[in-house]
């Protein structure tokens, strides 16, 4: 029998809370979970939504014993600060027209934060998530200043 373990892939601290488990992961955290934890929380939509949005991601069900097919590209903060750092455009510009809403927020916060300006980087999120990178880092810097 798999371990089964439930990781946050997302930039955001997330709650997880269900009659029989109740745990909030910090961005990066793998819980272990038992099989009856898993089956129950399967009833529950707000995790199917956190599943299938990218929040969370589980690992040790195999596709024939999960209620949620597994998600082969689910990319977390590590993969997408490996792409901004590393200036993999190709794998970038594959991945951002498919991204989740908690893809494009990980994204925008890793561009602003690390300052990205990069115009082959810059362009695709503003047009895949809607932010100007560039101005959003001079608002940051701004507003450190005061």
């Amino acid at each position: 029998m798999n371990k089964i373990t439930m990781k946050n892939v997302s930039s955001a601290t997330v709650s997880v809370i269900s009659d029989n488990f109740r745990r909030s992961l910090a961005p990066g955290r793998v819980v272990p979970i038992t099989r009856a934890i898993y089956d129950d929380l399967m009833f529950d939509p707000g995790f199917v939504k956190l599943v299938e949005s990218h929040f969370l991601k589980i690992d040790g069900v195999s596709d024939d014993q999960g209620v949620i097919p597994n998600e082969q590209n689910v990319y977390d903060v590590a993969a997408i600060r490996s792409m901004l750092e590393n200036k993999d455009y190709a794998a970038f510009t594959k991945f951002i027209p498919h991204a989740t809403a908690a893809e494009k927020d990980t994204v925008i916060k890793l561009a602003v934060e690390m300052g990205i300006t990069d115009g082959g980087f810059t362009a695709l999120i503003k047009k895949y998530c809607g932010v100007d990178v560039i101005s959003a880092i001079n608002q940051k810097h701004l507003a450190e200043e005061k």
